[in-house]
Order: C-alpha cells, then structure tokens, then sequence
C-alpha cells in the first residue's frame, strides 16, 4: 500500500495561488493597471502604472494627454503604446486598446486629463489634439461611450 502525503503538503500549492494574485495586483509582474473608471489612483515613489482604455484607432476613437499635464516632480510618463485587437494590426478594430505608463516620482498630488477622441470628432485637427480655445467639450463622469469627453485622473504618490 502506497501512503498518501500528510494533508499540509497536499495543499500546500494551494496556498500559493492566492500570494501569487496578491502579487500580481502589486506589480510584481509588471505595473499595476487602471482603467477610465478609475479616476482616483495611489501609488508609491518609484512605483510604475499603467492607464488601460479601449480604443478603435483605425476609427478614429482614441486618447490623448492633454494640458494640464501631470506635474513631472510628482507623476511622468514613462512610455505609450497600442495594443491591436483580433482583427489585426492596421484595422485596430473595436477591442484595441491604448496603454500609458506612468512612474510615480515624489510624494505629492497630480491632476492627468486626457481626451478620449470619437470618430476622429473632438473639434480639433481630428487626431486628439484639443479643441479650439472657445469650443468646450464635457468632463466625463462614467465610462467611455459615443462622445467625446475629457476624463481626469487624481494621482496620489506617497
């Protein structure tokens, strides 16, 4: 008769799958993500993260970083790149999406806005550059839809 394992080495593995979500979701394995909902962010001095929005560049629906930029003593942008969706790399169909990185430098407080461009209509040169000064587009609330808004982003690092 073969003996079974005592039961702690049997779950054993078991307990590693939670620490290895726990992990996950501090950055471990890369930088922790947000999405366009997430307009309150905290992260630590030196801590990378990352700003995740659907975009369908091939149809003119996408982000920008606009003024007011964060204030680099605090927040910069580390890097910014598309992510193609199943429908290949020059469609950029409905499942793209676009990735900002950011590192938190110092402790403080900063205020990121960007503009989320519909249809390559957001009133100025068409490809997410702001409108003209006396057009005004909204502050948007809640998520991504058919218009296009500004959404900001709070970034505390501490």
């Amino acid at each position: 008769m073969i003996a079974s394992p005592p039961a702690s080495r049997r779950l054993a593995p078991l307990g590693l799958v939670p620490a290895l979500l726990a992990l996950t979701g501090c950055g471990l394995f890369g930088p922790a993500s947000y999405e366009a909902t997430d307009r309150s962010i905290e992260v630590d001095a030196g801590e990378e993260f990352e700003l995740e929005f659907p975009a369908g560049v091939s149809m003119g629906q996408g982000w920008t970083l606009v003024s007011p930029r964060p204030d680099r003593d605090v927040v910069r942008l580390v890097g910014a790149d598309k992510e193609y969706g199943d429908s290949g790399d020059n469609d950029g169909g409905d499942d793209s999406t676009q990735h900002f990185t950011f590192r938190g430098v110092e402790p403080g407080i900063a205020k990121m806005r960007f503009l989320y461009c519909v249809n390559a209509d957001c009133g100025g040169d068409g490809i997410g550059e702001p409108p003209p000064s006396g057009s005004s587009l909204p502050t948007a609330t809640s998520t991504p839809g058919s218009d296009p808004a500004y959404y900001v982003f709070h970034v505390t690092v501490s």
